[in-house]
């Protein structure tokens, strides 16, 4: 896995789309300098993606770039799995423990597939008749003073 990039390099980062997006490193920098326990290895890499109005300028480490288009992006390439599992941590969604490795059985699937068709059962829209609701008689209050 490549580890260290260069200023414009064509990478892939992931932008929440279905496909990688192809994007253009400008610049590398580090947080050392905050003096806040950052680490001088654990380099950021800005990179530029080119859209239709203005350009989108994104920051990601090398966890989360691809160096080509088929992906998966750094961090969930095989071996990974500390690093896949710390940076999912940070953003508040842990990966269980052998989720990199696990295949689920026939039988789990058939289960999950047959408790996905019974969520959608409901009960028919009753169409007969109703009963009217009864109406309410309020008395008037006299006017006579």
């Amino acid at each position: 896995m490549k580890k260290e990039y260069n200023i414009k390099d064509t990478v892939w980062i992931h932008i929440g789309e279905r496909t990688l997006t192809e994007g253009r490193i400008v610049d590398i920098f580090d947080l050392e300098h905050l003096e806040e326990g950052h680490s001088k290895d654990n380099e950021l890499y800005v990179i530029e993606l080119k859209s239709g109005i203005d350009d989108i300028y994104e920051v990601r480490s090398y966890e989360q770039i691809s160096p080509d288009a088929t992906g998966p992006i750094g961090l969930f390439r095989s071996g990974e799995h500390k690093i896949a599992n710390r940076a999912m941590k940070k953003i508040g969604m842990p990966l269980p423990e052998g989720a990199m490795e696990y295949e689920p059985t026939p039988d789990e699937i058939h289960a999950a597939l047959q408790r996905s068709q019974d969520s959608i059962k409901h009960d028919p829209i009753p169409t007969g008749k109703r009963e009217p609701t009864k109406k309410r008689f309020y008395k008037k209050k006299s006017t006579k003073a």
